[in-house]
């Protein structure tokens, strides 16, 4: 909590720090964070951290191999290969990624809103990879059930998903996994830190098409179309009926 205070009295908005809110019991996950801060689960910003590494480009990737074969070649010549010479266990080819080129990301999306494999590939040509647990704090300065976008690590970018933008206040963490902190939207893309920009790479959190609104207007006019269509028949009825004994 102290990190995210210290940014935010940085960014001269000492007002912020006002809101954070303390508990004594776990706010880590997006349901025990809505319970302790009595609002809907949609309202939390979860801030999701992903490891983005850079794909190789054909001749890094080539060098890398030959590396990676002089290696294992080294190693059956020095006896400490894999069993009966079979290299199978550590092809290498396996190996698309340079190390030394991963970066850290963090997404912040409401907490109804899911990461869409698809969308996250579109936008950063890799496949959505999270942070292991023991690499949370170390890549990004806060620990699991904690990260907030309040002071991370110089080098962690943050995208701010649009899935946020349906409310007029969110609620992130504040830097430890009892704590969070009420913000307007603005005040997140004013005050988070690094922020590249806005996207939508969430998906689940949008109504379904041809879903009945929460007002229920839909169910509304449905029944008045059938209450309509009701009447039409009955009024044919009548004409037929009248016709019928005018017939007579």
């Amino acid at each position: 909590m102290e990190r995210c205070e210290r940014h935010l009295i940085t960014k001269k908005a000492p007002h912020l720090v006002e809101r954070i809110q303390a508990f004594t019991e776990s706010s880590a996950t997006v349901e025990l964070a809505a319970i302790r801060l009595g609002c809907d689960a949609a309202h939390i910003a979860k801030s999701l951290s992903f490891l983005l590494k850079k794909p190789m480009s054909k001749t890094e990737a080539k060098a890398h191999q030959k590396m990676v074969r002089e290696v294992l070649a080294q190693q059956q010549q020095d006896g400490s290969g894999a069993a009966g010479g079979d290299r199978t266990s550590a092809s290498p080819t396996t190996t698309t990624t340079a190390p030394d080129d991963a970066n850290v990301v963090v997404i912040v999306a409401a907490g109804d809103a899911k990461v869409s494999a698809k969308k996250y590939k579109e936008k950063f040509a890799c496949q959505p990879k999270m942070l292991r647990r023991e690499e949370v704090e170390p890549y990004t300065g806060f620990p699991p059930g904690g990260v907030c976008p309040f002071g991370l690590n110089d080098d962690v970018r943050v995208y701010l998903d649009v899935s946020l933008k349906r409310f007029p206040y969110v609620y992130p963490a504040a830097g430890t996994t009892n704590t969070g902190i009420r913000v307007t939207v603005d005040e997140l893309e004013q005050y988070a830190s690094n922020v590249v920009e806005w996207v939508d790479l969430c998906e689940g959190w949008q109504p379904e098409e041809g879903a009945a609104p929460a007002d229920g207007s839909s169910s509304r006019s449905s029944t008045i179309g059938v209450v309509q269509d009701a009447g039409i028949a009955a009024k044919r009825v009548e004409n037929e009926v009248s016709k019928a004994e005018e017939a007579v």
